[in-house]
């Protein structure tokens, strides 16, 4: 009885520990794969900024946190901006196309260009997050452009997919850059705010 007992308790173990090799190599390769379609990746350790870097505030509008994240490289047109406790964020010229550390992460996303929002063209969006599983999801959404006719270089994004109706707001400075923004991040997550610390 206990020869079978420890038999028993041997081959769980054995299951249990090739689950978990599966489970925590899954994680890396879906981030490797679809991180390569915004032709981003990251690791999860903190980096350190340059001295004087480029800041931004992120705000977790649904959690209601506020915080700093500096400029910690740049690759192929993409800013990644870096906080303390090792999470980051992946802007395209202010448009929010990843995050890592945050749990439900944005894996990467299909945007249109600051310059097409503010022309009015409307363009699909193509969204990769992580569910609860650590499983990538795509989601296609349909936009179209709303202007503001109190303020000209405000602009919102209204997008509609399966999982529901999102709206993307954009503030522009004069030289047509995205100064502040509110952009949908994941459903684990909600909405998050960004704005340039200088201004």
């Amino acid at each position: 009885m206990g020869a079978v007992l420890e038999m028993t308790l041997h081959r769980s173990m054995l299951t249990l520990t090739a689950l978990l090799s599966l489970t925590a190599c899954a994680a890396p390769l879906v981030d490797k794969v679809v991180g390569r379609v915004a032709g981003i990746s990251a690791g999860s350790a903190a980096v350190k900024p340059a001295e004087g870097a480029p800041q931004i505030w992120f705000t977790l509008t649904g959690r209601g946190i506020k915080f700093p994240m500096s400029l910690i490289s740049q690759r192929d047109g993409v800013n990644v901006y870096g906080s303390k406790d090792g999470s980051q964020v992946f802007l395209r010229n202010g448009m929010l196309i990843g995050t890592r550390g945050f749990g439900r992460d944005l894996m990467s996303a299909a945007t249109p260009t600051p310059a097409s929002l503010r022309a009015g063209i409307a363009q699909p969006r193509s969204y990769y997050d992580l569910d609860g599983a650590d499983t990538s999801l795509r989601h296609q959404f349909s936009c179209k452009i709303e202007r503001d006719p109190a303020d000209p270089n405000h602009v919102s994004e209204l997008c509609v997919a399966d999982i529901g109706t999102i709206r993307n707001e954009f503030w522009f400075d004069s030289a047509g850059s995205i100064s502040k923004s509110r952009q949908w991040m994941s459903q684990g997550v909600g909405y998050a705010a960004v704005e340039r610390k200088d201004g």
